[in-house]
């Protein structure tokens, strides 16, 4: 690799760098059972203007013997940016 080759690609990964979204920081995770509860957490937060990620798992209920659904929000500084190359 060349100065030239060497001084561009620096260059370019700093200004990729200094364009890029900062992540946002968590703040808080919580371990909710029920929609509504799910639902008043994302209002909540979206009055605070906070981000959220949000994802749900299933739990075995002993009771039934069958799986109870459960979400998890991670409360963040601010909306976590996805591009389209993560999505696919």
């Amino acid at each position: 690799m060349t100065d030239v080759e060497s001084k561009f690609d620096v260059e370019s990964k700093i200004d990729d760098e200094a364009i890029a979204e900062p992540t946002p920081e968590l703040i808080a995770t919580h371990y909710l059972s029920s929609v509504d509860e799910l639902v008043e957490h994302l209002r909540a937060a979206a009055q605070l203007d906070l981000g959220v990620r949000v994802s749900s798992y299933l739990v075995a209920d002993e009771d039934s013997g069958g799986f109870a659904a459960r979400w998890e929000l991670e409360l963040l500084t601010s909306s976590p940016v996805h591009s389209e190359d993560e999505a696919e």
